[in-house]
């Protein structure tokens, strides 16, 4: 068994954190392992990481590192609870499964059959896309596409497909990868029509009961009241959990390790656990296929990873000669890596209340470590350097903006942009005067999107969200040729949200 290689000085300059000492760990035979995991949350800015990895239907490594609520010091353990984010979607496409396992339901069916009202910017579309399209990313939309309807917003799932409806596509339908969040939201909501129950029943009767997941919550209500949170830390700054109830199949799941590694022997043992069959071997074999290619980089050609794509619900990769089955998830102050190596018999879960990497640099080393690969790469120190290659872009991309700031004073009055705009997609934004200061709200989610404006240059404002999890954007006004104001577009470049899209015309 080939142990990973990591450079102790890069461990070393890096400097230690303490184990956490009060509560049952498995780490023996893998002591460096050990160590080199309570070295890096440092080095990758992370306040505390849980993780367990599963051989052959046993526990044979889990610890936990670090903090769960720095103002209180209290350390993270293997019962902490973090909002997993889009694992929760693996949940969403079993729930698919066990329904068409039940009878109740075929992967070939049209959406239309079970949801008669759906539909898209593109209604031949609507009318054919099948259950089994909304769970592989081949919708024909962008990656993250309509996203800012579920995030932070005061629309309910319902709302959120029927404003989806106004989203132009940005694909033929099944010819290439798009991430969809509204796709599975709208698979969940196909299970609360099949099955007679909601999503969130669904997914804790049929599956955290039987998998004593005991600790495990398909709602905001259930996470709220767990007593052993490991709260979330945006760009390093703790936080309040946060409610993503309207994400529902895509993302609302939180969790903890322990309940994980179930869900993980449930995999392992061909959707058995205990005395319980949950999934059939078939449905469990479907859902681990490819459904949907998606382009190697040169960075996996040279690291080994020879194919990915999307099956239903899991990323699928080839690393080395091993079939890997995983898939990440990421909500502001939290990011996790869950992983099944199916042939091998192995799985992992990492979960971290901060914002970073290491989650999918550990996904490598476990396999490397408890799996005899090939691999000699050094994946803590590789992702650490691409960790400071990102940041010196982000840099590099501020400093830009500021040396290209013209000094042109705004043509258009203060007075002519205050008022209502609204974007036919997302909905409704207001300009106001607040203390004699601009302040724009888009007002779905003016809890978090909300922000005083500071002139910039020309008829553009500078803008900082209530959200820290978003870096600082641009407001620019456009106006006619009679000097009315008529709309605004926004300039706030991230990987995640696509405000460009939004065009707000005013009421």
């Amino acid at each position: 068994m080939k142990k990973l290689k990591f450079n102790f000085l890069s461990l070393i300059l890096v400097g230690f954190v303490s184990l956490n000492p009060l509560y049952s760990q498995i780490t023996e035979g893998h002591e460096d392992f050990d160590k080199m995991i309570a070295t890096s949350i440092d080095s990758f800015e992370i306040p505390g990481l849980t993780i367990a990895l599963i051989k052959d239907g046993d526990v044979v490594f889990e610890n936990a590192y670090g903090l769960a609520n720095e103002e209180k010091g209290s350390k993270v353990d293997l019962e902490s609870n973090f909002a997993i984010a889009s694992l929760s979607k693996a949940f969403t496409a079993a729930a698919i499964g066990m329904l068409v396992d039940d009878g109740k339901l075929n992967w070939n069916d049209r959406v239309q059959k079970h949801m008669p009202g759906f539909t898209l910017s593109d209604e031949y579309v609507a009318s054919q896309m099948t259950v089994e399209d909304l769970l592989c990313h081949r919708s024909g939309f962008n990656t993250f596409d309509g996203d800012l309807l579920w995030y932070s917003t005061n629309y309910d799932r319902r709302e959120i497909i029927e404003r989806f409806q106004e989203y132009p596509m940005s694909y033929d339908f099944r010819t290439q990868y798009g991430y969809q969040n509204i796709m599975f939201i709208i698979a969940g909501e196909i299970v609360e029509e099949v099955s007679g129950m909601s999503w969130e029943d669904f997914i804790e009767k049929r599956f955290f009961e039987p998998l004593e997941m005991t600790h495990s919550n398909a709602t905001f209500e259930g996470f709220k009241v767990e007593d052993n949170i490991a709260l979330p830390h945006v760009k390093g700054i703790m936080e309040d959990i946060r409610n993503y109830d309207n994400s529902g199949g895509a993302a609302a799941i939180s969790s903890n390790v322990k309940d994980l590694t179930h869900w993980i022997q449930m995999w392992l043992n061909d959707g058995i656990y205990g005395d319980d069959t949950l999934l059939q071997a078939a449905t469990c074999r479907k859902l681990m296929e490819m459904h949907t290619p998606m382009p190697t980089s040169s960075f996996d050609r040279s690291h080994d990873i020879n194919f990915k794509g999307y099956g239903l619900g899991w990323f699928l990769m080839a690393y080395g000669e091993h079939k890997v089955a995983h898939h990440g998830g990421g909500l502001p102050g939290y990011i996790s890596k869950i992983f099944i190596l199916p042939n091998e018999k192995m799985g992992g879960i990492i979960l971290t209340n901060g914002e970073s990497s290491m989650p999918s640099a550990m996904m490598y080393a476990s396999i490397d470590e408890f799996i005899n690969t090939d691999s000699e790469t050094e994946w803590i120190p590789t992702y650490i350097y691409f960790k400071k290659r990102y940041e010196e872009y982000l840099a590099n991309r501020e400093k830009g903006r500021v040396e290209k700031r013209g000094k042109a004073k705004a043509n258009i009055a203060v007075e002519k942009m205050l008022g209502e705009y609204e974007d036919k997609f997302y909905g409704k934004a207001k300009i106001s005067q607040v203390k004699g200061k601009l302040q724009i709200s888009l007002l779905p989610a003016a809890d978090r999107f909300t922000s005083e404006m500071t002139h910039w240059q020309q008829n553009s404002y500078q803008i900082r969200f209530k959200d820290q999890f978003l870096p600082a954007g641009y407001v620019t006004f456009e106006s006619n040729a009679d000097g009315e104001v008529i709309g605004f577009k926004i300039d706030l470049p991230n990987p995640d949200f696509h405000f460009h899209n939004l065009d707000f015309k005013k009421l």
